[in-house]
């Protein structure tokens, strides 16, 4: 089974993300308060929205096959995505950091111990990977109990003192230390993506006003409740439940845009969903390499141009590499 509209929306989502990194990198969001509310938002949305694609990606490319097939693709799959972290993660230490060769140093980043910036999301996105394979039979048994209560777990951890962690605690229930992504709470949506891919769900007024209420909440914290944006690191229950309506909204565009598949940008939107680690990963290298440079300014300007030169790199890349498109069934490419 193969689901164009995730495809479209994970193109939506890489899009965002590379956009971010590069405002973030190359543009003061201190002087520039448009480019930081496009920081926030991105922020804000793009890995709860990768975690519904996987969801829903992997409820038709492993929770619907036989357990031993299903585990050799998760398997696999959790290993390129790890590769691809610390590609990522040697490239900000090199580059950012001025990592010395020196081998305590290098033995802190394979073992994990610390996690490098702007990269901490693929580390995540592989424990994603180890969490369906450890809990198939409950994602494969589809029940809605189930679900339900894996939701509420979910939230609980939300709600947990936090206190300083390691890599490994941070980057699965959360905590102070690090840039964590934690796969515990954020799995609400890869819940929702299953949920939603094994009913064949698309519009619905529950999930409109659900999702609408959890996005009003955060608001609602936001303005009246903390006076602040809620906590990003670590995560609250206010920032994990503010994407919701945004990304119910990404979900029926993507819908909408399927419709139009011959349409010159939903196939280039296709294409980038289909290959987004392969985006992700090298726009990162460009961007870190290019900090390491004197070729750069710290403006808006650069920073759009920066984003649409290394789309066009990438596009040609992959072009030369792989030539046409080939549609295949993996939850990252």
């Amino acid at each position: 089974m193969y689901a164009k509209k995730i495809d479209i929306m994970k193109g939506i989502l890489t899009l965002q993300m590379i956009f971010a990194h590069c405002i973030q990198f190359y543009t003061d969001l201190e002087k520039n308060t448009l480019a930081l509310h496009i920081s926030e938002y991105i922020n804000l949305t793009t890995f709860s929205g990768f975690l519904f694609c996987f969801g829903y990606a992997s409820y038709l490319s492993y929770f619907t096959k036989e357990r031993r097939e299903a585990s050799r693709r998760l398997f696999h799959n959790g290993w390129k995505l790890l590769a691809g972290y610390l590609i990522s993660c040697f490239g900000y230490t090199i580059f950012v950091e001025k990592l010395p060769f020196r081998i305590d140093r290098i033995r802190e980043l394979l073992f994990f111990e610390r996690l490098a910036g702007w990269s901490e999301f693929l580390f995540s996105f592989a424990l994603v990977m180890a969490m369906e394979l450890l809990l198939y039979p409950l994602f494969s048994g589809r029940s809605k109990r189930v679900f339900l209560g894996m939701a509420m777990v979910s939230f609980f951890v939300c709600f947990l003192p936090h206190r300083e962690v390691g890599s490994l605690t941070g980057s699965i229930i959360g905590g102070y230390g690090g840039t964590f992504f934690p796969v515990i709470p954020y799995s609400v949506y890869l819940i929702a993506g299953v949920w939603m891919a094994g009913e064949k769900k698309e519009y619905g007024k529950s999930i409109f006003f659900i999702s609408l209420a959890g996005t009003i909440w955060y608001a609602i914290d936001y303005i009246w409740i903390s006076g602040m944006r809620p906590s990003r690191f670590p995560l609250s229950f206010s920032y994990l439940i503010g994407a919701a309506f945004f990304l119910y909204l990404y979900y029926l565009l993507s819908m909408a845009l399927e419709r139009k598949e011959g349409a010159f940008l939903v196939r280039y939107l296709m294409n980038v969903g289909k290959n987004s680690l392969f985006y992700l990963l090298v726009s990162n290298l460009v961007i870190f390499s290019l900090k390491a440079s004197a070729f750069y300014r710290k403006s808006m300007f650069y920073s759009v141009g920066l984003f649409f030169t290394i789309l066009f790199m990438i596009d040609y890349f992959r072009r030369i590499v792989r030539g046409d498109d080939r549609k295949q069934n993996f939850v990252l490419k």
